[in-house]
């Protein structure tokens, strides 16, 4: 076995972690800072990301955003009905302003401060790409290389390919260092003053999504599948006596293999002009609410086999093949129908099969292992409502009854769900599409029990276990209270930053007081 020391040992190189050990170094440039990271890289989900949360920062005060962080405090607090940790969620907005200069300290360029959806709050701080002047997907991957070139910098120690395996604890309940193994096999001992956690959830494991939300991956749940995030860090803290916290999804939705690989049929069938219904024929949203991606798959799990189907008319698609969608987002920069029929030819010729989307998700870092998706089709055209019903499972009597009501408030007053007229076209023509929809998530929330100095909580008694911090998703259920918010749009990457950061100042806090245990 191989011993090492360091002041301050972090478990996980994800924005979380990376974020603490970058902190953790700042603040005391002379000290040993260790990080073990299972994968070859740093930076975890972020690397899929574009922008974080913040509050009051300079950028939006110069785009005359005057959003407050007390605005911020109580939509949060009141959107999850108190269940969040409020002293948590303060200090986190309080804090969001200053972790933007903190990140542009090192080279960051933010491009902007933006929304999400049309309702949402514009507080996603959109990372600027050298040599771009808009937003891209996975732009954040760029911080992430900035954020690691400068933590080498100031020679901070990672360790990759290297997976933590416990912690070692002290004889008074103290955490004293961690055990990981290097790829070699060779074990590693790291005595630390202080370790901080950020694994970055249960996104990756399918067992534990079973076990604690209920879900099978690939049949009624399709969450991005980052390899590596396993629970590895709850379950070291719950096995030397952490709290285990409400776990719950990031929730959002998805069309399994459409959604990331034929993205101007994704986009068209997520359009407010479309009707969306559950497998009995029954229309169960205003469909103006399907940008909100939170909303739309809350609403889709709700649903007979945790499934919901969008329909549009030929009539509806002509429409837009002239005016452009109605709701565009810069996600995905879809704006008019121009790729349509090319997407269409691509898709029902085969090249939407399983095989295809495990090449692109895998090329994005992420794993796709839906064992059916090669023989079922998500998306359809049919000559009519009864093949939509025949391809689909749909009730027909049912569904010909809600297309018939649906038609008949075309242009005036939605009697059901209130969808403002402008939306409401009649679903007809010679051809009708149909995209099946099923719950998603970007990843987990929570798991681990923290109080507001990101200590982790014992179960036995609620007091902080010596030594031990935590942040990041693991932790997350603290400020999202069970239910994310996708008002405010870019929290997860925001949570992870400013949690790392209070993660490293309280370690180093427990260091120099007196609460300290050797």
């Amino acid at each position: 076995m191989k011993h090492i020391e360091a002041d301050i040992c972090v478990v996980g190189g994800g924005l979380s972690g990376l974020t603490a050990a970058t902190q953790a170094a700042e603040l005391d440039p002379e000290a040993s800072i260790v990080v073990f990271e299972k994968s070859g890289t740093t930076g975890g989900a972020a690397n899929m990301g574009m922008a974080f949360f913040a509050v009051e920062s300079h950028i939006q005060r110069d785009q005359m955003y005057a959003w407050t962080k007390d605005d911020a405090f109580k939509f949060m607090m009141e959107y999850n009905h108190w269940k969040a940790d409020a002293q948590t969620v303060r200090r986190w907005f309080n804090m969001s302003a200053s972790t933007v200069e903190w990140v542009e300290s090192f080279g960051v360029e933010i491009l902007g401060a933006y929304k999400y959806f049309q309702d949402s709050h514009t507080t996603q701080h959109m990372i600027k790409l050298p040599g771009a002047n808009k937003p891209a997907e996975r732009q954040a991957s760029h911080m992430v290389k900035l954020m690691t070139d400068y933590a080498n910098s100031m020679g901070v120690d990672f360790h990759f390919r290297t997976p933590a395996r416990e912690l070692i604890m002290g004889d008074k309940g103290q955490v004293l260092g961690v055990i990981a193994v290097d790829e070699s096999g060779e074990e590693i001992e790291c005595l630390a003053n202080a370790v901080i956690i950020g694994t970055g959830g249960i996104g990756n494991n399918v067992e534990m999504i079973k076990q604690y939300l209920g879900f099978t991956w690939g049949k009624d749940m399709f969450t991005f599948r980052i390899p590596g995030l396993d629970g590895d860090g709850m379950k070291m803290a719950w096995k030397v006596g952490a709290t285990e916290a409400p776990l719950s999804m990031e929730v959002t939705y998805n069309t399994p293999g459409t959604t990331d690989v034929f993205k101007t049929l994704s986009e068209t069938m997520r359009q407010p002009s479309c009707i969306m219904v559950n497998i009995h024929g029954e229309r169960i949203i205003n469909e103006q609410i399907m940008n909100n991606t939170t909303f739309t798959g809350n609403a889709i799990n709700a649903q007979a086999g945790h499934r919901a189907f969008s329909i549009i008319g030929q009539d509806g698609i002509d429409y837009m093949k002239e005016h452009g969608l109605d709701y565009i987002t810069y996600h995905h920069a879809v704006k008019d129908l121009n790729k349509w029929e090319y997407e269409k030819e691509l898709y029902f010729s085969g090249v939407k099969s399983a095989a295809e989307n495990s090449v692109f998700m895998a090329d994005n870092g992420v794993q796709y292992e839906d064992e059916n998706a090669e023989n079922e089709n998500n998306f359809y055209e049919c000559s009519s409502l009864e093949e939509v019903c025949e391809v689909t499972g749909i009730d027909y009597k049912t569904l010909k009854k809600t297309v018939e009501r649906y038609n008949s408030f075309a242009g005036g007053y939605d009697a059901d769900f209130c969808k403002p007229a402008r939306w409401l076209r009649p679903i007809t023509g010679e051809k009708f599409y149909v995209a099946r929809h099923f719950p998603s998530g970007y990843g987990s929330l929570g798991g681990i029990k923290v109080n507001h100095d990101m200590k982790v909580l014992r179960a036995a008694d609620d007091k902080p276990i010596p030594g031990l911090f935590a942040c990041g998703t693991d932790t997350a259920n603290v400020v999202f209270g069970g239910e994310y918010c996708f008002y405010n749009p870019g929290s997860t990457m925001s949570w992870a930053l400013n949690s790392g950061r209070m993660a490293a100042m309280e370690a180093w806090n427990y260091i120099d007081s007196d609460d300290f245990v050797e």
